[in-house]
């Protein structure tokens, strides 16, 4: 596997835990719309423009709910992604293991690993380029077909 192949492969997850906070984010909005709705005349795909309060709170709660489908299948891909992924940087050797782990699982900024792990900063940024260095000579995930298809 190539570098870029292993990079693109450790940030699935990061990239769905971001959509997983976009969704989130999505239905807190709906939800404050369904609280806050008073005499607004938008239209919210209900026939003939203008759409009675019911209607309006039907159709946003329709919105909710295809979000919160999107949102537990997110959840489950990220578990399943997450196992495999720490599973192949568990193969790897110390400091390699932390810094992937803390960057791409965790979500950790450099600084926060180089305090944490007390190395200096560029010290991290090295130790990551080998990691994921290293990281590129184990083979793909194992589910590799399933993940990139969703």
């Amino acid at each position: 596997m190539e570098i870029k192949q292993a990079l693109e492969e450790l940030n699935m997850y990061r990239k769905t835990k971001k959509r997983m906070s976009y969704i989130k984010e999505r239905i807190a909005e709906l939800q404050d719309r369904i609280y806050s709705l008073g005499g607004a005349t938008e239209n919210l795909g209900v026939q003939g423009g203008r759409a009675s309060k019911e209607d309006r709170v039907i159709a946003l709660l329709d919105k909710i709910k295809v979000y919160r489908n999107d949102l537990i299948n997110a959840e489950m891909y990220s578990l399943c992604l997450q196992n495999d992924i720490e599973r192949k940087i568990y193969k790897l050797r110390e400091p390699y293991c932390s810094v992937l782990r803390g960057y791409y699982v965790e979500n950790k900024s450099y600084e926060r690993l180089a305090v944490e792990m007390h190395y200096t900063f560029e010290s991290i940024k090295q130790i990551k380029r080998r990691a994921v260095n290293e990281y590129s000579k184990l083979p793909q995930l194992y589910d590799n077909e399933y993940y990139v298809n969703i």
